[in-house]
């Protein structure tokens, strides 16, 4: 297997391929093939960390069409019909704040259909709390959560919950003209209205905040607002996907098959234990006989974040999980695994990590990392750590097992 040559390959191999996969190359062809002779918007709205690249995409197909851009760095040149907008990821600030309002009035005097392009991000970008909670309030509650090692599902619950923009608030504010969503999604199969928390969809997402707070033990500074009222659609509104992990771990497979390897795709729930999934996927490694095989996953593993934590993220974190199970289980094989976060950015530092069969830290270093969720500065004294450095996407965390018998 080419990339097997040696060890290091594996991951600026994968990054390539990331690179093809961005919005500004994919998004057109996908937009074209549902959009082109169907609808023609007045207006285009841009949202979420893959905003520049969604938004170069659909210039591309309606030039000259007004636009606004909002996500977390201006990656690339912007459109000259577009208005760039850039606020804080993961957690709100006063910057969101006055970024948000200034959406929401675009959005409300704005006329004619919309094209609206949403990517994952916009949770924390689109803020506006709904009274009496105040943003510093909903930053500590969404932070708590994160820290509790909550899915995406359940920190978006409880931040629609909390909002006046989120759930379909920007559906309310376009009024009578129709709203066509497409997702560039980076959350699981069949969640969607998760994408940034639906702020064009009309969705039941706030629903389970109760449940969210009970189940987590939450304790709050003001009770939950009653939940918001129902948004009217427009009998032309539709929402569609344009891509997610599940549509790029296929796209990865077929990669690897190109490269002479066995492919398995691997699924997993989300939410699942970053440890849970490390076993699973040693013992997938142990089972291989023969030629050469290649295990491919996407999604987000669940992770504790202890409230003195070191540097990490999910991506380094479950690389470090993988070589300790690889370790105490001693596959006598030859592999190679890396993690990378497709929005390069994984937790608080690094953008993923990568390990082998002959670059494995000893199973104290890596027990001692894993306890302080340190796994970014293990796997940087290494010199394994993937650096930390925006994409432009966001399509789930992917991971790669290569095993050579």
């Amino acid at each position: 297997m080419k990339i097997m040559a040696e060890d290091e390959a594996l991951t600026p191999a994968l990054q390539g391929f990331l690179a093809k996969w961005h919005p500004e190359c994919m998004a057109p062809r996908m937009l074209q093939r549902t959009l082109r002779g169907q609808f023609s918007p007045c207006r285009i709205l841009c949202l979420g960390k893959a905003a520049p690249g969604l938004a170069r995409a659909a210039a591309g197909l309606w030039p000259g069409v007004p636009g606004l851009a909002y996500g977390t760095a201006q990656e690339g040149e912007m459109p000259s019909s577009f208005e760039w907008l850039e606020g804080d990821h993961p957690f709100p600030t006063p910057r969101n704040l006055d970024a948000t309002g200034a959406v929401e009035r675009w959005v409300a005097e704005g006329e004619g259909p919309m094209l609206a392009c949403v990517s994952g991000g916009g949770s924390a970008l689109l803020v506006h709390p709904r009274p009496p909670w105040t943003l510093a309030m909903k930053v500590e509650a969404t932070r708590t959560l994160w820290q509790k090692g909550a899915p995406i599902r359940d920190l978006n619950a409880l931040r629609a919950r909390l909002s006046e923009v989120k759930c379909g608030g920007l559906r309310f504010l376009a009024g009578r003209w129709p709203v066509v969503t497409a997702l560039w999604s980076d959350v699981g199969p069949r969640q969607a209205s998760h994408v940034s928390s639906g702020p064009t969809l009309v969705s039941s997402l706030s629903r389970s905040a109760d449940e969210v707070v009970r189940r987590y033990g939450l304790s709050l500074p003001q009770p939950l607002p009653p939940r918001p009222p129902a948004v009217r659609r427009n009998a032309l509104d539709r929402a569609f996907l344009l891509c997610d992990g599940v549509v790029l771990r296929r796209a990865c497979a077929a990669w690897l098959r190109d490269r002479g390897a066995s492919v398995r795709e691997v699924w997993s729930a989300e939410g699942t234990p970053a440890r849970d999934l490390a076993s699973r996927i040693v013992d997938l490694a142990a089972d291989v006989r023969g030629r050469p095989r290649a295990f491919v996953g996407s999604g987000e593993v669940q992770v504790e974040v202890p409230a003195q934590a070191g540097g990490g993220g999910r991506c380094t974190h479950l690389t470090a999980e993988v070589a300790l199970a690889f370790s105490r289980k001693r596959v006598h094989k030859r592999w190679t695994f890396a993690a990378m976060a497709t929005d390069g950015v994984d937790g608080t530092a690094g953008g993923g990590a990568w390990t082998g069969s002959v670059r494995v830290p000893t199973a104290e270093a890596l027990s001692e990392s894993i306890a302080s969720f340190d796994t970014a500065s293990l796997w940087a004294r290494e010199g394994t750590l993937v650096p930390r450095r925006p994409t432009g996407n966001n399509l789930r965390d992917l991971w790669v097992l290569v095993v050579v018998p």
